[in-house]
């Protein structure tokens, strides 16, 4: 199957909605629903695979200005991937794999020599230990009921609060569980996060 791998075109952003909103349909990489094409701040690199015309993979890397600014890692500038995947039906075409040596490619230009990759999607989990990136980190990504002192302050400046993002180390949310009141029905569930990075 020919598929080319290329960057990103303002003339791309119908397809590219198109293809982002099916993909995170079935991933629990996203924590929301986006309407619009993000436009990034600092520099970044966005990479489109397109087979017969159509848009069916994307990467979006966002790029530290220093070194720690977004990323995870602070010995050194890296990049932040904040998108990537591809449609369900091109499983089996290393289309992953390709992008990913694609954003190598374009991240050496920019004198950037290292990657990182966080998700709470098992899939991609499974995907970046199967093609040899190292893990970085582990956190809990959460929802949670505010606590009577928290409802007590905001209170006050007529904020109400239905739930808090939050999150917290591997090793503290035995203790997280126990003391605060954790929404886990879907889709609000808990997702753990693990961090993955390649280095080249």
């Amino acid at each position: 199957m020919d598929i080319e791998i290329r960057e990103y075109r303002p003339e791309d952003e119908a397809q590219w909605m198109r293809t982002h909103a099916i993909i995170m349909s079935i991933s629990h990489a996203w924590n929301y629903t986006i309407q619009e094409r993000p436009v990034y701040e600092r520099p970044s690199t966005c990479l489109v695979a397109v087979a017969g015309g159509n848009i069916v993979g994307l990467t979006d890397i966002e790029y530290d200005t220093a070194p720690g600014e977004i990323c995870y890692q602070k010995d050194s500038l890296g990049g932040y991937v904040l998108e990537f995947g591809r449609l369900p039906e091109y499983a089996g075409n290393q289309l992953g794999q390709r992008l990913i040596d694609a954003s190598i490619e374009e991240s050496k230009m920019k004198g950037i020599h290292r990657l990182e990759y966080w998700t709470q999607d098992r899939n991609a989990a499974r995907f970046y230990t199967r093609i040899g990136l190292k893990e970085i980190g582990r956190h809990y990504r959460f929802r949670m009921k505010p606590t009577e002192e928290i409802q007590n302050i905001l209170g006050k400046t007529r904020i109400g609060i239905e739930y808090i993002y939050a999150c917290c180390l591997v090793e503290e949310w035995p203790l997280v569980k126990q003391e605060y009141e954790i929404l886990s029905k879907h889709p609000l569930e808990p997702h753990l996060c693990i961090g993955y990075e390649v280095r080249f």
